[in-house]
């Protein structure tokens, strides 16, 4: 009875240890997929950041110059209109060159948006303010009249907003060099 025992002991010890086996295996299996999943999401989030935050940068800085090229130009356009009232008003074509350079960045930043992380999102809403404030100082020239130029701010707000794209450019640098991982994005502000 006691080679039975051994033998029936055994055999259910055998039985139990490969199930045990197969219990591992069928985890480690789906912990292997599940990791090959999120690590190939990530290259995937990392390809569409990427074109998301360069095509950003780019309407970005096409909207700066533009508005640089405003303020260029405001004298020559007031004084010229003063000449030829039959041109476009310089206050009109300010408030269009703001909201059509608004609009194209506001495109552009819903995208970088959806994307992320964190720490970029806190960078758009720098460059979201100070891009307000740039329409501030315009919408206060085309408060003041076109014969008197209030461009006193320009300059700061300028300095605010190039300081604003370099620290999205930062942000979206620390994002892309973060290689993607089986634990997924390490979000927030900590790094």
């Amino acid at each position: 009875m006691s080679d039975t025992a051994a033998t029936i002991f055994t055999a259910i010890a055998g039985g139990l240890f490969a199930l045990a086996v197969a219990y591992i295996s069928y985890r480690a299996g789906r912990r292997q997929t599940t990791d090959q999943a999120t690590v190939e999401h990530g290259q995937w989030l990392r390809g569409q950041r990427q074109q998301a935050y360069l095509a950003f940068q780019d309407t970005w800085d096409t909207a700066i110059e533009d508005l640089q090229a405003l303020q260029d130009s405001w004298e020559a356009r007031v004084h010229a209109y003063a000449q030829d009232s039959a041109l476009e008003d310089p206050a009109m074509v300010a408030d269009r060159r703001y909201n059509d350079s608004w609009r194209a960045v506001r495109k552009d930043l819903e995208r970088v948006e959806l994307l992320g992380p964190q720490r970029v999102d806190v960078c758009l809403r720098e460059m979201e303010d100070v891009f307000r404030e740039m329409g501030d100082v315009i919408g206060g020239q085309l408060l003041a009249g076109a014969s008197c130029p209030h461009w006193d701010e320009w300059n700061p707000v300028r300095a605010r907003a190039n300081m604003a794209r370099f620290n999205f450019h930062a942000a979206a640098i620390q994002t892309l060099r973060q290689p993607p991982s089986p634990e997924g994005e390490s979000e927030g502000l900590e790094e």
